[in-house]
């Protein structure tokens, strides 16, 4: 089941299933932004990754003395939501834990997204509650959306990334779904990234001192744009390697495993946490110039 929002110029459609963002369109330019989900380079359009972000060491995590399996990105993008309230320009979906959840993530919660239009795009919100009267509750959160590329003509090569504040942040290497110790410089100068078809051919860019609070897409000799706005300490940028039509920005409450990592989930870095009864917010905006 999916439903439609909308502002008149701009409408967006959203998958009950993982609550994910399928489309973002402007009616007046007659242009779509996101990403189609063609599996021929990738399926998903805009998960939610929940809740952990990237891949476990081994792919099990640690807790109160048990192992517990979870598959890259945890399972809220695989599960069907509930819808909880609807209007013309906003839909809010809740997932709530059930025995599959329990069985891998042994925590009681309540995690709902949010979706609402306004005059220049969308706004994304996460809410997480720990409805356990028993203990905290350890997690991460993070969202995964892929703009089409390009998205007013062109080709890929016409695209960059432009940060908001000047960076200085090194990028951080992925393995088997697990942050490696090795950095790299990611700039071609302090605010910008240049997109080309060899960008991603090691992976993501994985940022932890990002200073920026908006990355946009732009396009040279342009003046069209995508921008994201975040409130998340983490960033990553990902595409398919050998110049796949799409890019994500990736806002990100947490981390992957390191690389070797075995300590329990409380000492997993980035980890979030709640104590009984407490809520988490977060999320991101994205506004089409």
């Amino acid at each position: 089941m999916s439903i439609t929002i909308g502002t008149g110029r701009y409408t967006a459609r959203i998958d009950a299933r993982g609550a994910e963002l399928k489309s973002l369109y402007d009616a007046q330019e007659n242009k779509e932004y996101m990403w189609n989900g063609d599996p021929q380079w990738w399926e998903g359009t805009s998960p939610v990754l929940f809740p952990i972000i990237g891949g476990l060491h081994k792919g099990v995590y640690r807790f109160q003395g048990k192992e517990y399996s979870l598959g890259s990105h945890g399972f809220a993008r695989k599960k069907l939501f509930d819808v909880v309230s609807c209007s013309s320009q906003a839909v809010s979906f809740k997932l709530n834990a059930d025995e599959d959840t329990r069985n891998v993530f042994p925590f009681e919660f309540s995690l709902t997204v949010t979706f609402a239009m306004d005059f220049s795009g969308i706004s994304v919100r996460y809410e997480v509650v720990n409805l356990s009267s028993a203990g905290e509750m350890f997690f991460s959160i993070g969202s995964h959306p892929a703009f089409r590329l390009p998205f007013d003509e062109g080709i890929l090569e016409n695209y960059y990334l432009h940060f908001d504040q000047p960076e200085h942040a090194l990028r951080y290497y992925f393995s088997n779904g697990c942050l490696t110790e090795e950095t790299g410089e990611a700039f071609n100068n302090s605010r910008q990234i240049f997109l080309t078809r060899k960008l991603f051919d090691k992976g993501p860019l994985i940022f932890k001192d990002i200073a920026s609070k908006e990355v946009s897409i732009c396009k040279s000799r342009g003046n069209r744009r995508i921008t994201v706005h975040f409130d998340t300490p983490y960033l990553a940028l990902w595409s398919k390697p050998k110049g796949a039509p799409f890019v994500c920005i990736e806002p990100w409450s947490g981390l992957p495993d390191p690389v070797g990592f075995n300590g329990t989930i409380e000492q997993k870095p980035g980890i979030q946490s709640l104590k009984p009864g407490e809520t988490f917010t977060s999320g991101f905006s994205i506004s089409l110039q």
